[in-house]
């Protein structure tokens, strides 16, 4: 089984999706990286070039949709009391958890779910990755828990003297200053040279790095950003990040290499005792206490005198010297009513009549940003009725009226809590400034959604007036949806793109069918239905001529783009892209009728699931991946032929894409940045 996200979580920023979740068995890789793009009616592939590298460029943040600069001594959303973290020797953050050692050498961690450590360990020292962590025992025994895809709380037998969580891989030092990694080896990340004798280790995103016996930097893994380069010392200790490497010189200061799109690589001249890495920030503790930073948001100058410093994917947090975590969060929470979670993970944003834009958080809220950087207010607050933060649950996207001085509504896909949790299409009255009145609720139409994952998510009007809505295999409530899974069903709305009529509606006649939809006149076939064989349409948008691109998130092997046509039958489960999964595959073959992505991409190089994005001013259709910061530009270079260009490499979990006014495009990420990708 693979997952996106950490399955038990209850927090905010589980981001959108467990969009790569599935209990089908993943097939087996295909033999080679050249996928096919060309829509076909057979699947017998055509081989092109994955997306290619040229002109990246750093996104850059947009201010006034991005707030930060807040210092909390709380973690966020405490699973037990805060007394638990007044008195730590030890604090490691990972993607949104955290664990803490204790002066009595117990461990305690908030947001890691059920799975934690024996409260009776004794630990010595404690580490955590993106959604597990480890910790080293007293009598040198590796430990590891939390959620495991690629066997990262798999800890080896043995004694060990230090001990490093990577992103998916973690590493140790044996008695004999041996390195052993355990986890993800994509790249060589878990294959540590066997010669080497090391006195430090660090583990990485998607590298490994030690110091040697004599002070040099040895590194092994992933070397796209020149961060796994050899270098010469002494150095006395090491901190890595996502994609830079960072170590201190026996002199205090620090050294840097790698990724530095956002600063993380650029320090500071100042002398520092200790040092962490994160994905865009890098901190060190100064010998008199100080805390400094540098990367995405720099800080120094905090009052308080620091003991260590921990960085993490979304937050700083430093310990006291009296053992109490101080955090930064890159951005101002709101308090869920619920539950306390911070609200920071936007998922749509759009254009508003007024010139300002919409920006919809997964937790259930409407924020509109006025034009010429006025101040942000919450137009619709449903946080208190959203179910979130459980996997994909949560508010999913909105969409206006394009005929909006004739119908001045929102529609919103989100979902209830509750005992009978359901999806709901919901209708709001609206004003050109970006009121939204909550008592005007007219509901479009219900979806029972018992399950957490696999709901789809985009709402889009086309030209003519109707409204789409991109739906997941499970969003229906079907029994064993991913195991058997109803998207080639035309009984069930899951795995589907419906298309229905709400202008008019009223309570009793929510929307009306639209007679050209291609399965209204089929027998036991839901009229609603547009297009057929999705696994989980996270993201669509329409194109300038018109055409429906659906970004469809794969399982085991690819991810895919397709022109969901009328009547279309995108292939899922069939076919994965232009995979076939059947175990006989004269199936495949033999059937007809199929519309084959028009680009596709394989999982490698750290990608996990696509993120479907929109047009830019130039025409071209921008898109990302969730899992490895990078964004695409594609195009159609010639009939049935697209090309994908990466113009970004710099973005932290991209959810999804949006417009201002003007057309320019920008990421939503989900630790509420948002950053501009096109002029």
């Amino acid at each position: 089984m693979r997952l996106l996200f950490i399955s038990r979580i209850a927090t905010l920023a589980l981001a959108v999706l467990t969009l790569a979740a599935c209990a089908r068995p993943a097939p087996a890789a295909p033999g080679s990286d050249a996928i096919a793009k060309a829509p076909r009616a057979a699947p017998a592939p055509t081989p092109v070039k994955t997306p290619t590298q040229g002109g990246a460029v750093s996104a850059r943040a947009l201010d006034t949709l991005t707030e930060r600069g807040r210092w909390t001594r709380m973690l966020d959303s405490p699973k037990r009391g805060a007394d638990s973290f007044e008195a730590l020797s030890q604090l490691s953050l990972g993607y949104l958890h955290a664990c803490g050692l204790r002066e009595d050498g117990r461990a305690v961690c908030v947001n890691l779910g059920t799975d934690e450590p024996s409260e009776d360990a004794e630990f010595s020292a404690i580490s955590s990755g993106r959604d597990y962590s480890c910790g080293l025992r007293k009598d040198g025994a590796a430990v590891c828990w939390g959620n495991e895809w690629f066997g990262e709380t798999r800890a080896p037998e043995g004694a060990f003297s230090a001990l490093s969580a990577g992103k998916r891989h973690a590493c140790a030092l044996d008695a004999d200053g041996a390195a052993v990694c355990w986890g993800w080896n994509s790249a060589g990340r878990a294959a540590p040279p066997p010669w080497a004798r090391l006195v430090a280790i660090a583990a990485g995103g998607a590298h490994s790095c030690g110091i040697a016996e004599f002070g040099n930097l040895v590194c092994w893994g992933k070397n796209g950003f020149g961060q796994s380069e050899p270098r010469e010392g002494p150095f006395a200790a090491l901190a890595l990040g996502a994609n830079h490497t960072c170590a201190l010189r026996t002199d205090g200061s620090a050294f840097c290499q790698g990724n530095d799109s956002r600063g993380q690589a650029s320090p500071p001249p100042t002398e520092f005792v200790s040092i962490a890495a994160g994905v865009d920030q890098t901190c060190g503790i100064a010998p008199e206490g100080g805390l400094e930073c540098w990367g995405i948001n720099p800080l120094s100058n905090h009052s308080e005198k620091f003991a260590s410093v921990s960085v993490g994917y979304d937050r700083i947090c430093a310990l006291t010297v009296a053992g109490a975590p101080i955090c930064h969060l890159p951005y101002e929470p709101r308090e869920d009513p619920v539950n306390g979670a911070s609200l920071a993970s936007p998922v749509e944003m759009f254009p508003l009549p007024s010139g300002g834009v919409a920006v919809v958080d997964r937790s259930g809220y409407v924020e509109i940003y006025p034009p010429k950087g006025g101040e942000p207010r919450i137009a619709l607050d449903l946080t208190a009725r959203t179910r979130c933060c459980d996997v994909e649950t949560g508010m999913f996207s909105a969409a206006l009226d394009p005929d909006f001085d004739r119908f001045p509504f929102i529609y919103i896909y989100w979902q209830t809590g509750g005992d009978a949790p359901e999806g709901r299409v919901s209708r709001f009255p609206m004003t050109r400034g970006g009121d939204i009145s909550e008592s005007g609720e007219l509901v479009i139409l219900r979806l029972p959604q018992p399950d957490d994952e696999h709901f789809g998510g985009a709402l889009r009007f086309g030209a003519d007036g109707m409204l789409h809505l991109g739906l997941g295999e499970c969003a229906e409530g079907d029994k064993n949806c991913k195991t058997d899974s109803p998207s080639a069903d035309l009984s069930s709305l899951g795995g589907k793109i419906i298309r229905i009529d709400v202008r008019g509606a009223t309570e009793s006649a929510p929307y009306r069918m639209p007679s050209d939809n291609p399965f209204a006149d089929t027998p036991g076939a839901r009229p609603e239905i547009w297009a057929l064989g999705l696994r989980n349409p996270w993201r669509m948008s329409f194109l300038p001529n018109g055409d429906l691109i659906v970004a469809d998130v794969g399982e085991g092997s690819r991810e895919e783009l397709s022109i969901a046509a009328r009547g279309a039958n995108l292939g899922w489960p069939m076919f994965e892209g232009s995979l076939c999964l059947a175990q006989d595959a004269a199936r495949c073959d033999a059937v007809e009728g199929y519309t084959f992505p028009i680009y596709e991409y394989p999982h490698k190089d750290g990608n996990c699931a696509i993120i479907g994005g929109m047009a830019a001013p130039d025409g071209k259709y921008i898109f990302g991946d969730f899992c490895d910061g990078r964004a695409w530009s594609l195009e159609q270079t010639a009939p049935d032929v697209w090309s994908a260009n990466e113009i970004t490499d710099t973005l932290t979990m991209v959810t999804a894409f949006g417009s201002d006014a003007d057309g320019a495009v920008y990421a939503l990420t989900v630790l509420g940045p948002v950053a501009r990708v096109s002029e």
